[in-house]
């Protein structure tokens, strides 16, 4: 099937339409391209394609530099065809679309423009952790929505220091086939490897009970103790550039009250505590019992701060927030959904931040807080994860 590609969707796919009239999303392509597709999955008034040859190539097209992280193989770096600076070009133009389809025009209007910012000068080579499984020998990831593992024999998306062995025999004997690993190159201390049987330095050699990872606002720089395995911002700069604009969001004073939602290890918890002082309060509230037991150790010279575990949910939160001076949420993929956004919006904290990896859940969740009573006063993106068709965005809202 031959395809006019005339625009980009949320989700890194193009847009095209068929001859009988179907819209078909493309995978691997960039708009302005005419490509020859395989249709992958189909409906009745859609369809979803991967390219399979480019007839006319768009002047931002480039060679990709990992063939196995393309679109339709592990999808790792779907964008990784597409010229750089393009690739931020396009991620403004899905957050901007996304705004203004599903918060509507009138609130896309009223809002401070948005684009999407690059964080570091490299476009490769920026992640400090990454995912695989283990196979007989060396180690895959799976083939974009399919069960199948294709074999990988490096990560060109992550730091050039992080331990890429994972990818040869060396941990044949260690680790058996099937086993999720996650690979972490902590910004203190060596490489681990991590599986369910917990962190090794090197096959057979114990790895630590926890990390160290840094993250500054700008001003003033932060320590933090995770678990090996748990979460972390991927990009080396992303800690750092989140918590910069969730502080001027937030603007922290002694003495205030901080509620944060979906807490994590607390990236925001602990510049929040020492910024509020002993005279403030800090609670936060997150699902996961391993990032609570993170946050709690980070927290622990905080007495004034405290970590929840608990569904974040509007009657999980009564009694808590009511009286918040701000409030900071960063909701999973899926966003603080109706019900909450709702919520938070009517209470009497003048401001809200939140953030967001998901630029249609941000527009339902910002639409909601704005029907609330909300106003947008700031709006940031930035991509710490290029060559992909993810982003962050960083939303303050004011009564």
């Amino acid at each position: 099937m031959k395809l006019k590609l005339v625009d980009i969707a949320h989700g890194g796919s193009c847009v095209a339409r068929a001859d009988d009239g179907r819209v078909v999303f493309v995978r691997g392509g960039i708009p302005g391209e005419t490509v020859s597709v395989q249709l992958t999955a189909e409906r009745a008034k859609l369809a979803h394609a991967l390219v399979t040859e480019v007839l006319v190539p768009s002047p931002y097209r480039i060679p990709h530099k990992w063939a196995v992280g393309a679109a339709g193989e592990t999808g790792a770096a779907d964008f990784g065809h597409i010229e750089y600076k393009h690739q931020l070009t396009l991620k403004t133009q899905v957050v901007r679309q996304n705004i203004r389809r599903i918060a509507g025009a009138a609130l896309a209007e009223e809002m401070p423009a948005v684009e999407v910012n690059a964080v570091a000068g490299e476009e490769w080579a920026t992640r400090t952790r990454f995912e695989c499984v283990k196979l007989d020998t060396g180690a895959g990831m799976y083939r974009e929505a399919s069960h199948q593992l294709i074999p990988v024999d490096q990560m060109m998306l992550a730091v050039s220091d992080i331990a890429t062995d994972i990818f040869t025999d060396r941990w044949d004997e260690q680790i058996s086939a099937g086993t999720r690993v996650k690979v972490v190159h902590p910004v203190g201390g060596n490489n681990v490897v991590v599986t369910e049987r917990g962190a090794f330095y090197a096959p057979g050699v114990p790895g630590p009970k926890r990390i160290r990872e840094t993250a500054t606002d700008g001003v003033k720089s932060y320590e933090y103790q995770i678990s090996p395995g748990g979460f972390w911002q991927i990009h080396y700069r992303a800690p750092s550039e989140l918590l910069s604009l969730v502080m001027a969001g937030v603007q922290p004073e002694p003495g205030m009250k901080i509620c944060e939602l979906y807490s994590g290890a607390g990236l925001f918890s602990v510049p929040l505590a020492q910024a509020v002082g002993e005279q403030g309060r800090l609670i936060s509230v997150e699902g996961s019992a391993s990032a609570v037991k993170d946050a709690r150790y980070n927290l622990r010279s905080y007495p004034w701060a405290r970590a929840e575990r608990g569904r974040v949910t509007a009657s999980r939160l009564a009694g808590l927030v009511e009286d918040a001076d701000v409030i900071v949420a960063d909701p999973p993929r899926s966003g603080l959904g109706a019900q909450l956004a709702q919520y938070l919006g009517k209470l009497a904290a003048p401001r809200i931040v939140l953030v967001s990896c998901d630029p249609a859940a941000m527009a339902r969740d910002v639409a909601n807080l704005v029907n609330a009573g909300r106003t947008v006063t700031a709006i940031s993106a930035r991509d710490i994860f290029p060559q992909t068709h993810h982003m962050e965005i960083v939303t303050v809202l004011s009564r």
